[in-house]
């Protein structure tokens, strides 16, 4: 994310204000905060004013911006900034309260419930609390024509005589961020899922709903969000409204859209495969019925698999480096702590020109894997590469 995405998310005034009021009721004075995905520091400095020690957890170089934010407001004295990923780092000590928004609007990610795993596993007070305490997945029938047809805006054409079924097939099984208002829903909303982060258990959802339609429309597919309880008495929620969130629905788009009367019922059955139990990605699969039609859709669909890629993930198939991966490895081989940024470039540039065919390239690469591996050069060293390259990166 860059800056001008953090202040977008810093003016969506109602999730801001919740998480705030939120921090506020879950911190005590003197208790242990961990911030993790702090961004620009927000929640932190909430958590900061209401009188506890704040650890603030960013990958993201925008953690800079947060440090001087914190000066700013006069609280760096009480938030320790920590940069990396949490899973890479270890706790200075466990935490009482965990501070937690990152989540995918679908919730059921699996780099998310990996996340989580090891917060409570290595951070984390065995009584610890969370901001939010408890998540709901929303789903309802949608009604969306625009959404649906930036998706497949050639569905009723032969474009330049060419069949593009294929193509379409795999869009339409997929995810898809949306922004609906209200007007959007065909019926309420149901929980089809219910976690609250601390427990022990995987995020994923398999739920079979129903409804009877409060008014009639085109049926384009199902939309899903979350409902956050933030702490006591405080919650918020990204449905369809007539504002934009930090967040946004997510689009189950239909294979075909259906015609709905009012009172017409209709099914859908909803299920996530695979996931953080397993370590494996996450699919999603959903079936409506509802018309005297019923449509399978999942998201296994929607990814285009060649022979190759296949035959790559069998457990036999035996990897051999290209060209540019040899030069990765001897980025990391020659990151021996002797060697300045600019020595390791030009030592690449030299072993493999067919590779890395330019100083600058070679200093790109060079780049890349250090952040990747999260060693940290000596800035003296970067500004001489810098000068070296002419500015170039």
């Amino acid at each position: 994310m860059n800056p001008v995405e953090y202040l977008r998310l810093l003016a969506d005034n109602p999730r801001v204000e919740a998480f705030r009021r939120a921090i506020e009721l879950s911190v005590s004075p003197g208790q242990v905060v961990l911030d993790l995905g702090t961004g620009i520091g927000t929640y932190a400095m909430f958590a900061a004013r209401a009188g506890a020690r704040v650890y603030a957890v960013e990958a993201n170089p925008i953690l800079e911006v947060a440090r001087q934010l914190a000066t700013d407001n006069g609280l760096a004295d009480r938030i320790t900034f920590m940069e990396g990923w949490a899973g890479d780092l270890q706790p200075p000590e466990r935490a009482d309260v965990l501070i937690f928004e990152d989540y995918a609007p679908y919730l059921c990610q699996t780099e998310t419930a990996l996340i989580l795993e090891d917060i409570r596993r290595r951070w984390l007070k065995p009584e610890a609390r969370v901001v939010p305490q408890a998540i709901s997945v929303m789903l309802a029938p949608v009604t969306c024509p625009e959404t649906y047809d930036a998706l497949v805006p050639l569905r009723e054409d032969v474009p330049y005589g060419l069949d593009i079924d294929r193509l379409t097939h795999r869009v339409l099984n997929n995810l898809h961020p949306a922004c609906w208002a209200e007007t959007a829903l065909l019926a309420a909303p149901l929980e089809v899922a219910h976690v609250n982060p601390l427990e022990d258990a995987p995020l994923s959802v398999s739920a079979e709903v129903s409804w009877e339609l409060a008014r009639g429309g085109e049926l384009h597919g199902l939309g899903l969000w979350l409902d956050l309880d933030l702490a006591d008495g405080v919650a918020y929620s990204n449905a369809p409204a007539e504002r934009s969130s930090g967040w946004g629905q997510v689009f189950l788009p239909l294979a075909r859209p259906l015609m709905l009367r009012p009172g017409e019922q209709m099914v859908a059955r909803l299920a996530t495969v695979g996931g953080a139990p397993s370590r494996t990605d996450t699919w999603w699969t959903w079936r409506v019925r509802a018309a005297e039609s019923v449509q399978d859709m999942n998201t296994f669909r929607g990814i285009p698999l060649s022979l190759e890629r296949l035959q790559r993930a069998r457990l036999d198939y035996r990897p051999v480096l290209s060209p540019q991966g040899r030069a990765r490895r001897a980025v990391l081989d020659l990151t021996d702590g002797q060697r300045s940024v600019a020595e390791i470039a030009v030592a690449l540039r030299e072993r493999f020109p067919e590779a890395v065919r330019t100083l600058s390239e070679a200093y790109r690469v060079v780049a890349k894997e250090i952040e990747a591996a999260e060693i940290a050069p000596p800035q003296a060293d970067v500004a001489a590469a810098l000068s070296e390259f002419g500015g170039e990166v």
